[in-house]
């Protein structure tokens, strides 16, 4: 099957546990670019978060692009143009916001290049040197509201948000997406938006079929895509559940080449 498609994951799979590239993933991905494959960064992380390592890998030119925010946004990386963005619901927004405080959880979202929270803790400074974000203290965030947001995060202990997940399972259905990214991660999103449903939309775009899209990653977000993909791939160091659905699971993981190796089985 030759691949026109390659979309990677980047926290654990694609970066090292430093948050760097190696040089092995790199040549292997400017091999891929140079026999035509298109690459696709997608990300949970915000958009700004992306840049460094588009730069890096040399994807910030004409007709690329990348997926961020689990899919919530698509877009163009020379010019910054969104081609597809699905929000949370302003009122869906308030509601969680009260849900976090009540419970006593951290919550943060997003809006253009910044990081917004009530009041800075332990949680924000560590988010911000994992995305190098800049936030943004605004109290209340159930009051600060005032329109609709690309996403919601919860973070915390990982036994504390899958009960916190449970208790809002019956309110979240039909409402919005939410999943655990990393264990400590608790994530909302569009309903109508994954990382699986956006790499279908761009694979259209781009006009390529389902047979010539690969993808890679880790974690439960990943999920959507490496059941969209025809060639669906999870790291050594997936979580379990993940590497039962996917097609391959590699021998490399995230910090020895587990990129390298996808591509140079599958793509070259």
């Amino acid at each position: 099957m030759q691949y026109k498609m390659l979309a990677i994951d980047m926290d654990d799979t694609l970066l090292s546990d430093d948050l760097t590239i190696s040089k092995e993933n790199q040549e292997a991905i400017q091999k891929a670019i140079k026999k035509g494959v298109k690459i696709v960064l997608c990300s949970g992380r915000a958009s700004v978060a992306l840049y460094s390592y588009l730069e890096q890998l040399n994807l910030k030119k004409d007709d690329e692009y990348a997926i961020s925010y689990n899919g919530a946004i698509t877009f163009k990386t020379k010019s910054l143009e969104i081609i597809n963005q699905k929000n949370i619901k302003k009122e869906y927004a308030k509601y969680l916001f009260e849900f976090a405080k009540k419970e006593n959880i951290y919550a943060q979202t997003y809006q253009g290049d910044y990081l917004f929270v009530e009041k800075a803790n332990e949680y924000t400074k560590e988010y911000k040197r994992l995305t190098g974000m800049d936030y943004i203290e605004v109290g209340d965030l159930s009051e600060w509201v005032k329109e609709d947001i690309v996403k919601i995060l919860f973070q915390g202990e990982n036994k504390k948000l899958i009960k916190i997940k449970e208790k809002l399972e019956p309110w979240v259905r039909e409402k919005l997406h939410m999943f655990i990214s990393k264990p400590f991660y608790l994530e909302f999103t569009n309903i109508n938006t994954n990382k699986g449903l956006a790499l279908r939309d761009l694979r259209k775009r781009l006009g390529f079929k389902k047979e010539e899209v690969a993808c890679i990653g880790d974690s439960f977000n990943d999920l959507y895509m490496i059941e969209e993909a025809h060639l669906g791939v999870a790291v050594a160091n997936a979580h379990p559940e993940i590497k039962k659905r996917a097609d391959y699971i590699t021998k490399n993981d995230n910090n020895h080449g587990a990129v390298k190796e996808i591509i140079e089985k599958f793509i070259l």
